[in-house]
């Protein structure tokens, strides 16, 4: 009977039914109209959206869509005064997608927005759902302040990104016990490296998930979401939207409290005597906005105790994990320069994103008594380091490493440190340049032998921002990105 009823009513201008059912083999041709739903939605059959609006706003109990096939409105609309509208399949919009009162919950479905669809959603009424996605395909051409497709991801960037898919998801991310708010989004541009652009990211008061909403700060993954680095931001709580600057390239991002993350959990702590220098090595079975790792000694020589800590290098930290991670880290003077000698104390002073840190008491220690490097303990292969610190103001130190099977130097020219050939090493060019790809600084040019370097980069007459460092040496390139921060 109710399939009759349609076919009555389809000339009119809108359609009110308390549930509508097309059976199998009918087709329902929406038109102009407004379809209002006061039950259900069960498609067995055909319908053609046309430019039709459907509005669900049974106020009972929930609601749902179900389809035979994916579902393709032209205008949908949820106007509940309580319950919300869950998806039993996936479906498509192609006009207005409106959630003025109550929620569309996805319900492990995805929600595919056309090409020239909007989401209208915020202030309490919102999309959500522990799984299932709702996304949206756009071509952003150097954009500014889009906010594609009314997702919330609002985007400038004086780059062409390409074909850009955005897709939203409101399962809180988390890693090592830190938990994000109940909303996230993966960023795949085709143009996805040297951006320079800003991200904000627009949120619910109702997706705080218990985190205070002035400690909200961005995070991005670059894998999936297995762990997670704070790359701050501001947020405004009175537009609820958090935006940051000066991104290189998107991924999966999601907001979450900047304070408070559990520590990383630190498993083992090992020592071991190299003939001529000190490997140590550790492991972490969780972290939670992991910087890195500063590495400090303390040394003892002919007897006389030195209670000073002296930190003598930098790791690297994963982010957020779940999974164990495994570190090291070898202590050597570049090319026989100050090894470590005497009696030697090892810990660890592990650095959050924010600055806070926290000391491990697993010291470890070793009687090293060291006079000079071998073949055996230089490095085996070409190495550029990451920055420490990064962000930096305004200087921070650039580790490389040259290995002991570079290229020998011709005879008669001169070393850098006044031998001429033949000398087991290579031609170092390390540079400085700012995002257009200017030079900015000649950090090192000269000829170095294998071994462990280290050169301070100095920026205070520079602007804030982001620059990339280049080393060449041979036939070895290799490039990082740093920022300089006011």
């Amino acid at each position: 009977m109710k399939n009759f009823i349609i076919f009555l009513m389809i000339s009119y201008a809108s359609i009110l039914a308390q549930g509508l059912t097309i059976g199998s083999g009918t087709t329902l041709n929406g038109g102009s109209s407004t379809i209002t739903v006061g039950g259900n939605w069960i498609n067995s059959g055909t319908f053609t959206a046309g430019s039709s609006t459907v509005v669900f706003n049974g106020s009972n109990s929930h609601q749902t869509i179900t389809n035979s096939s994916d579902e393709t409105f032209s205008n949908l609309t949820v106007n509940k005064s309580a319950y919300d509208v869950q998806l039993v399949n996936h479906i498509t919009v192609n006009g207005v997608l409106e959630v003025n009162n109550g929620d569309l919950d996805l319900n492990g479905n995805t929600c595919y927005l056309g090409a020239s669809a909007e989401l209208f959603d915020g202030d309490g009424n919102t999309v959500k759902g522990t799984s299932g996605t709702i996304t949206a395909t756009r071509t952003l051409n150097a954009p500014t302040l889009n906010n594609i497709a009314g997702l919330g991801a609002v985007i400038t960037s004086t780059a062409d990104l390409g074909v850009t898919v955005v897709t939203r998801g409101h399962a809180a991310q988390s890693g090592g016990g830190n938990v994000g708010i109940l909303r996230y989004y993966d960023i795949s541009p085709a143009n996805n490296s040297g951006l320079n652009a800003t991200l904000g990211i627009c949120y619910d008061e109702s997706e705080l998930n218990g985190i205070t909403e002035s400690e909200l700060s961005l995070y991005s993954s670059a894998d999936g979401g297995t762990s997670w680095t704070n790359r701050g931001g501001i947020c405004g709580t009175s537009d609820n939207i958090i935006e940051l600057q000066g991104i290189d390239a998107f991924s999966r991002w999601t907001a979450g409290g900047s304070s408070g993350p559990l520590p990383v959990e630190l498993t083992s702590f090992t020592v071991a005597q190299l003939e001529a220098a000190v490997l140590l090595e550790w492991e972490t079975a969780t972290e939670v906005n992991n910087y890195g790792f500063e590495i400090e000694r303390q040394q003892s020589e002919n007897g006389t105790q030195n209670t000073e800590w002296k930190t003598i290098g930098f790791v690297e930290g994963h982010g957020n994990s779940n999974s164990p991670k495994s570190y090291e880290f070898i202590d050597a003077g570049p090319f026989g320069e100050n090894p470590p000698v005497g009696d030697l104390q090892y810990r660890l002073k592990q650095i959050d994103t924010d600055g806070t840190y926290e000391y491990y008491s697993l010291t470890a220690e070793v009687d090293a008594t060291i006079t000079s490097l071998n073949d055996e303990q230089l490095p085996e292969q070409f190495h550029l380091s990451q920055n420490y610190p990064n962000p930096f103001n305004p200087t921070t130190t650039i580790k490389y490493n040259i290995p002991v099977d570079a290229l020998s130097l011709p005879d008669g020219l001169p070393n850098s440190v006044g031998q001429t050939g033949p000398v087991e090493g290579q031609h170092v060019l390390l540079k400085i340049y700012d995002i257009l790809g200017n030079e900015v600084s000649q950090l090192v040019n000269k000829f170095q032998p294998p071994g462990f370097y280290e050169v301070e980069f100095d920026g205070r007459n520079l602007a804030s921002g982001v620059y990339f460092y280049r080393l060449t040496s041979g036939k070895f390139t290799a490039i990082k990105k740093m920022v300089l921060m006011r």
